[in-house]
């Protein structure tokens, strides 16, 4: 897929374990709605997309297998993957991602009317350009602080704002400093030809899925540009404005 613009990440997120052994205490993090542009199908580096209507689950794993849920790096059977170039795993050098510090993911939520979503799994993993499983993630939790709109439903991460097509909007997702040092010392990112996996389980009694197609794509999250609101860009305008009437007058 091609170039992206996005919003470097104010919150962190959190990858478990060394070498596939996983801690209780660690996870991924959903955080920060944004607005995108160019970042359709084909103009950025897609790992998985998956539909239903209810719930849903996707899984691109181990040699491009596809599934429900990553277990130690494989796709178990089952799922709403969608096929073809719409879900394969990814290199790090796909984004530009050199190391722990900026890797990134976004989640694309797609529902009909922007209608809310519930995210209930993420997870990644990393394996070598030769296939070898380097490191998996698990769990979720909820960054309600940094960016929204995002509650935490207990079951999972009510994403109250979702686009109503692919490549509008996204959740940011990284790693926290104890994690990125984890997934470093597991070889992770030990090469930008290293591919990343994606597994995630949507939709439930609030929040379910009304039969949008969510994506996940890789980006880095300290390169990322993001895409400022139409209020935003009316308030730098018109401030801007004001700065060069008032320089004007004093030079007057």
């Amino acid at each position: 897929m091609k170039n992206i613009v996005f919003a470097k990440s104010i919150g962190v997120a959190a990858l478990f374990g060394v070498l596939g052994i996983q801690t209780a205490s660690a996870s991924l993090v959903l955080e920060t709605f944004q607005q995108f542009s160019g970042t359709g199908h084909g103009t950025v580096p897609t790992i998985v997309t998956f539909q239903n209507v209810g719930t849903e689950t996707g899984c691109v794993g181990l040699n491009n297998g596809t599934g429900s849920v990553l277990n130690s790096g494989v796709c178990s059977t089952g799922g709403d993957t969608k096929g073809g170039n719409l879900s394969q795993l990814q290199p790090l050098s796909a984004a530009d991602v050199t190391n722990a510090g900026n890797f990134g993911l976004i989640f694309n939520a797609v529902q009909p009317s922007g209608g809310p979503l519930l995210v209930t799994d993420i997870r990644v993993a990393f394996y070598t350009s030769t296939g070898t499983f380097l490191y998996q993630s698990a769990g979720l939790k909820c960054q309600a602080t940094s960016g929204g709109p995002i509650v935490d439903a207990g079951t999972g991460c009510l994403l109250t704002t979702t686009a109503q097509g692919t490549g509008n909007s996204g959740y940011l997702v990284t790693l926290d400093a104890a994690q990125q040092a984890a997934a470093t010392l597991a070889g992770a990112f030990s090469s930008t030809s290293n591919l990343v996996g994606v597994s995630s389980a949507a939709g439930g009694t609030v929040g379910g899925s009304a039969g949008g197609a969510e994506t996940i794509f890789l980006a880095n999250s300290i390169t990322a540009v993001a895409v400022p609101e139409p209020g935003t860009s009316a308030l730098l305008v018109s401030g801007l404005g004001l700065l060069a009437f008032a320089l004007k007058r004093k030079k007057a």
